[in-house]
């Protein structure tokens, strides 16, 4: 915002109505951001009249809009993968994200990525199973499933003897114990020795990675009816890989030190699940359950941009739309929902999809940017009644696949990364 100033150089202040259309909010929001502490009248207002700090009014608009990009540095690898385009596409290889997302399984996905798909079955030896179990036993059910995740990948390493093969076949074979190991180890009544290998409630056994790991992420364990196993892999896909996210590059630079393919996947677990990149929508989770119990949208956006920033609006690289948040709340429902009267969308307190709307129509008031994906996934988390928390395993599993597409493509290189640091601090004593 360009400061406007008087003749005499003072910095000029706003009105309401000035304050209103910066934010891109209504006169009562002003009023609202009063009351709250989020903004101040100036001293020299008078009692019938608001005037503002156009400064302060700027630091507010910035905190409701970007993330603070300071110090960030940019990173550019050739890649056959995938095709960020900011004006709002994803691209698998050459060939459109949501479309797959469609019509496509996640199986198929993982293969695109692979550049082959690993021997099938997806399963574990009864043997690796029972570590598995043994496993979730020690960490207790309480565990993180963060945790828990990173766990498995470790157990399947230390009795794999070819933990250290870059062979891109026995990579493929690698990343796919590490899907089939997941799911024993978040799969409902952890602990219990059931007689169906690989996983532990009953299924049959055409059901792929998105039916399993329903069933795990439920509390009771249910079938999912088809439409939830259809949204679900739509999540898989579109959040398996996005090209050098925190989590692919730091699987990168470990691949490029020739790492074997479990390490490789630890290295890229290491920021997952980070408020960040991978447990952003765990925030979302909390702000939807808010609105849902009867929280005013606006009361509980306002905490949150107080607070420092709200979860689940905008995006680093793309420069309008998330298409993957567009594809998953379509498939909600939510879209039309947007278009209901703010006393409309309010009228059922416990609907998951028209607090999500409640939410969406009060950050579009306050000039926030597009939900992203880590609102969707929430949405659909919530909507759906899986446990609290699995937006970050589905997070975690579906960029998986992502992690190991790039351990096969970056093996073929080596130690490309060392960067250098810019020492700041103080200067050493004379040699």
């Amino acid at each position: 915002m360009n400061e406007i100033l008087r003749a005499n150089g003072a910095t000029e202040r706003l009105s309401t109505e000035e304050v209103a259309r910066r934010l891109g909010v209504k006169r009562e929001t002003v009023y609202a951001y009063v009351s709250r502490g989020l903004l101040a009248r100036h001293p020299a207002s008078g009692p019938h009249r608001s005037e503002f700090d156009p400064d302060e009014v700027e630091r507010l608009a910035e905190r409701a809009r970007r993330p603070d990009r300071s110090s960030a540095l940019e990173v550019v690898v050739e890649t056959e993968l995938t095709l960020l385009e900011p004006v709002g596409r994803l691209s698998y290889r050459g060939r459109d994200a949501t479309q797959l997302a469609k019509f496509r399984r996640f199986e198929e996905v993982v293969a695109l990525l692979w550049d082959g798909a690993p021997p099938t079955p997806w399963e574990l030896d009864e043997e690796r199973v029972a570590a598995i179990e043994a496993l979730g036993d020690a960490l207790g059910p309480e565990a993180p499933d963060a945790e828990r995740i990173a766990a498995v990948v470790a157990t399947l390493a230390a009795r794999d003897p070819g933990r250290d093969d870059r062979d891109p076949e026995r990579v493929r074979r690698a990343g796919a114990d590490v899907f089939a190991g997941i799911l024993v180890a978040l799969a409902p009544g952890r602990g219990e020795k059931l007689p169906h290998s690989g996983s532990k409630a009953p299924r049959a056994a055409e059901d792929g990675i998105a039916e399993r790991l329903w069933v795990a992420l439920t509390a009771n364990g249910a079938k999912p009816r088809p439409e939830q196993i259809a949204a679900l892999n739509a999540a898989l896909i579109l959040l398996a890989d996005h090209e050098l996210a925190a989590s692919t590059f730091a699987a990168r630079v470990a691949a490029s030190a020739w790492a074997g393919p479990y390490r490789v996947i630890l290295a890229g677990l290491g920021p997952l699940g980070g408020t960040l990149h991978g447990g952003a929508g765990l925030g979302v989770e909390a702000l939807l359950d808010e609105v849902a119990a009867g929280v005013d949208p606006d009361a509980a956006l306002d905490a949150r941009i107080a607070a420092g920033g709200v979860p689940g609006f905008g995006h680093r690289v793309y420069r309008d739309r998330d298409p993957r948040a567009d594809h998953l709340l379509e498939r909600l429902g939510i879209p039309t929902l947007v278009l209901l009267s703010p006393t409309g969308r309010q009228k059922d307190k416990g609907s998951v999809g028209l607090a999500a709307a409640g939410l969406l129509a009060a950050a579009a008031e306050r000039g926030l940017p597009a939900p992203n994906v880590d609102f969707a996934l929430a949405a659909l988390v919530k909507a759906h009644g899986l446990r609290e928390g699995s937006s970050a395993a589905i997070f975690t599993v579906a960029r998986i696949a992502g992690i190991v597409a790039h351990a096969l493509e970056e093996y073929e290189h080596r130690l490309r990364f060392r960067p250098r640091a810019s020492y700041v601090g103080s200067a050493p004593p004379p040699a």
